[in-house]
């Protein structure tokens, strides 16, 4: 019944309000806004003359509420609407926008938090019927928005803020006058006969009415005299109203009141407060409480996971009147949140992935700095970000937490043994995560690095098995990488024996099977890595990750070149689109994932003889691996990338076919340079390397280059042997040219 009477109330107080041929995040404005006619119209005023408008004003006189009102009853005119939150990194909040317009609009706009900001004033600036509101500026903080002041563009910008200083065609949001405040009190009070009294009582701040209007609906028998003593008294009636507010809740709800002012107050989900109450069994109960009392207001009104905000005024009150006891609330939240992360990979991906948990952990993150919070509690939730940053490739962000881990390592904050079985265990895996970021770096010397260290400390850890196993995994995919094929079988099967003997949820299964599919590849097995790769994808969907979520990338890519080695050149080019339109939308063209895709593309069309679209794209695969420093940087003596090894080896057989020889060997010369440093005198077991050697020999005995014909024969049969099936091809092919690779040069 309680969750009954919540939904309705909740929704009866708002809902998020989208146009559905728009691009939106607008929140409907509440249902009881009041006037503010004369700001509302030089608001628009504003913008359609000049194309900007600054709403100034206090915290709690309604600054939000008049932009959403004007945003709401105007939202035809236009094809965008976005309110971008300035209590939050401002990176993030234009990345949140640049994912929106890549999905709807395939607008191919970076995500990238250094580039994100100029690439959609770039992309908004040559169009109209748009409008930005850059909402929750504080006193001093307009210089976040500078740039945006002095944008030149045809659309519509709204600023909201406590300071003018700077800010362009300010309008000026006063209180209330005594006629818009009776209105408000109308409006809001269930007894009309108190209206009077909150009229003549009250300060005429919208913030202060309406939380004095809920004391009077909720609290029956409410002294009224007394209150009104109070109120004249006190020089902080906001902080007056939410302690009556907070006498009249439970231990419970007060306790998750001080928690959400510690929040991303702006957008908090219900399965979050979930996690983070101590009272999990009451929690509708306490938001109904606190949403009685307007402490809390509905904003997404999906029945399945709730979406409520809470003003910043509020929350600030609620900061001063926890006092000291603030850090112990966010220490416990940080233990809460990561001890709630699930003990199986993949569901901790798919809590990762809830609506508001991202920013939360963002802002819960800034307040631990605020606070000091002990450096043991704080990696536990910087894990939890840095694992988010590096599987959605935010390389950018996961590396200012590995820093910060650094850091601290070298002031030897971490000390390994006065930690508990979970402490070692939290830091084991922020170890791993580091090895997963420099793997996707291709730097898989560091990589493997960082996950040995890893397992050598989850050695004396008791439980965490599906990290265990995953890390195993994670190793055997990076020796995989190098070529150490003997040892990427051995963590594998260590992980498989962990799944055989029940220590691993089946949920996580799925990585097990990728893992033997880049084995399988690697060994040249391919009809068996298809198996095990369809396994995969299979297994992940089965388990809740949606078909277009990034955890598919691996498989998906995996898939499309296994399709294309045996020559099913449709089924691989449609796997290539459905890898394609997942980064598509958060990526530029520019990113190694495309470089990847352009790689198995120029393959596909090179097999259906489509060679000048092959070489196009082959030409774009490497100009992008090539002109990513990150992942070969120019300085280096040496490049050991495998993706950029195997795109020159499609360039090199487009070459061939061409009979342009001298290109040919040099494209294969690169990729034997490149496999030379990565897999040294592990070249022997890695299958693609023997395919590299075949198809450089024979295009050089095409040539009668006796010299490039030994650069590659001698290796294939030194490496791989005389009987080997490459080895046969390559000697017999050569007999046509009357090559033979034992003759004097």
């Amino acid at each position: 019944m309680t969750r009954i009477v919540l939904i309705i109330f909740v929704l009866a107080l708002n809902c998020n309000v989208f146009a559905s041929n728009q691009i939106s995040n607008l929140v409907a404005p509440v249902s009881y806004f009041v006037n503010h006619v004369k700001q509302l119209n030089n608001l628009k005023n504003n913008l359609n003359k000049y194309r900007q408008a600054s709403v100034i004003g206090t915290s709690g006189i309604g600054k939000t509420q008049l932009i959403r009102t004007y945003a709401y009853e105007n939202k035809n005119q236009y094809h965008l609407t976005w309110f971008l939150d300035c209590n939050l990194d401002i990176n993030q909040e234009f990345i949140k926008l640049a994912k929106q317009l890549n999905q709807e609009t395939n607008a191919n706009l970076s995500e990238d938090p250094k580039l994100v900001q100029k690439e959609i004033s770039n992309y908004l600036s040559s169009r109209d019927k748009w409008l930005l509101v850059f909402d929750n500026l504080k006193i001093g903080e307009n210089k976040k928005v500078k740039e945006f002041v002095e944008w030149q563009h045809n659309g519509h910008v709204i600023f909201a803020s406590q300071d003018k200083e700077t800010l362009p065609y300010t309008i000026k949001l006063t209180v209330f006058d005594k006629k818009d405040t009776t209105i408000l009190a109308a409006n809001l009070l269930e007894n009309k006969n108190d209206v009077k009294f909150l009229v003549e009582d009250f300060g005429n701040y919208p913030i202060i009415i309406t939380q004095g209007a809920q004391l009077l609906n909720q609290i029956k028998g409410l002294n009224k005299e007394v209150y009104m003593k109070k109120i004249h008294q006190s020089a902080d009636k906001i902080r007056l109203n939410i302690e009556e507010a907070i006498n009249e809740l439970k231990p419970t709800s007060i306790n998750l009141l001080a928690k959400i002012a510690l929040l991303n107050n702006q957008r908090f989900s219900k399965n979050l407060l979930k996690i983070i109450t101590n009272h999990p069994e009451m929690l509708d109960d306490d938001i109904y409480q606190l949403s009685k009392f307007a402490l809390i207001l509905n904003i997404d009104s999906d029945e399945d996971n709730l979406v409520f905000e809470m003003h910043d005024v509020i929350a600030q009150k609620i900061l001063e009147l926890s006092g000291n006891n603030n850090k112990l609330y966010l220490e416990e939240i940080v233990i809460k949140l990561t001890n709630f992360s699930p003990a199986t990979v993949v569901k901790s991906h798919l809590f990762r992935k809830e609506k508001t948990v991202k920013e939360n952990l963002e802002v819960i993150a800034r307040n631990i700095e605020r606070y000091n919070i002990d450096t043991n509690k704080t990696i536990r939730l910087n894990l939890q970000l840095t694992t988010m940053y590096v599987n959605s490739l935010d390389l950018y962000n996961a590396q200012k937490l590995i820093d910060w881990f650094n850091q601290n390592e070298e002031k030897g904050k971490f000390k390994l043994w006065l930690m508990n079985n979970d402490e070692k265990a939290i830091y084991s895996e922020y170890l791993a995560i580091i090895g997963g970021y420099y793997r996707r770096l291709a730097n898989y010397t560091t990589a493997v690095h960082y996950y040995i260290k890893a397992k050598e400390i989850f050695a004396n850890v008791t439980g965490y098995q599906a990290f265990k196993s995953n890390l195993l995994l994670c190793l055997g995919k990076s020796y995989l990488a190098l070529g150490q094929l003997k040892e990427a079988e051995k963590n594998i099967k260590t992980s498989e024996q962990m799944f055989n003997e029940g220590l691993v949820d089946k949920t996580d299964i799925g990585l097990l099977y990728f893992a033997k599919a880049r084995l399988l590849f690697m060994q040249g097995k391919y009809h068996e890595s298809l198996e095990q790769t369809n396994n995969t994808i299979n297994v992940f969907k089965e388990n809740g990750i949606k078909s277009d979520d990034l955890y598919f990338t691996g498989p998906y890519m995996l898939k499309a070149e296994i399709l294309n080695i045996l020559q099913n050149y449709q089924e691989s080019r449609n796997q290539l689109k459905q890898v394609h339109d997942i980064h598509k939308t958060s990526k530029k063209e520019d990113h190694e994932i495309f470089a990847r895709i352009y790689t198995q593309i120029a393959k596909n069309e090179f097999g259906l003889e489509n060679i000048d679209k092959a070489l196009e794209y082959i030409k774009k695969a490497i100009e992008i691996f090539l002109t990513d420093n990150q992942r070969n940087p120019k300085e280096a003596e040496y490049l050991n990338d495998p993706d950029l090894a195997a795109s020159y080896v499609v360039q090199g057989n487009i070459y061939f076919f061409q009979n342009n020889f001298n290109q040919a060997i040099e494209s294969y010369k690169k990729a034997q340079i490149i496999y030379f440093y990565l897999y040294r005198e592990n070249s022997k077991n890695v299958a693609q390397v023997s395919y590299l050697y075949k198809q450089g020999a024979k295009v050089s005995c095409k040539a009668k280059d006796l010299y490039s014909y030994k650069a590659f024969g001698m290796p294939q049969v030194k490496e791989f042997g005389v009987d080997h099936p490459n080895t046969i091809s390559m000697i017999e092919y050569c007999k046509q040219y009357d090559m033979d690779l034992w003759a004097e040069d």
